[in-house]
């Protein structure tokens, strides 16, 4: 990851690896557009471990209704573009 003056830049891969980290699967099996609950059964304790892994990879913290709103990696980049924190 590269740092910038308003904290880390996160990239798709980046996104996509902390996923695979928390469910503890390949992340050639994270897409994009992969649901966390419907396409890789992410359950509410993975989810809340994946919120804390990515608020510590981009050095930030996520309102209940943000992580609510994370079902895909694309999901993700678009909050965190709306942050301004993906390049």
């Amino acid at each position: 990851m590269k740092e910038n003056e308003e904290g880390a830049v996160l990239t798709d891969r980046d996104v996509r690896e902390l996923v695979a980290g928390v469910l503890d699967i390949d992340v050639a099996d994270v897409g994009t557009d992969t649901s966390f609950y419907v396409d890789l059964d992410m359950d509410s304790l993975h989810k809340a471990e994946f919120v804390v892994a990515l608020e510590r990879a981009c050095d930030a913290e996520f309102a209940p209704a943000d992580a609510a709103r994370m079902d895909s990696v694309g999901d993700v980049l678009r909050l965190l573009r709306d942050r301004h924190r993906v390049s």
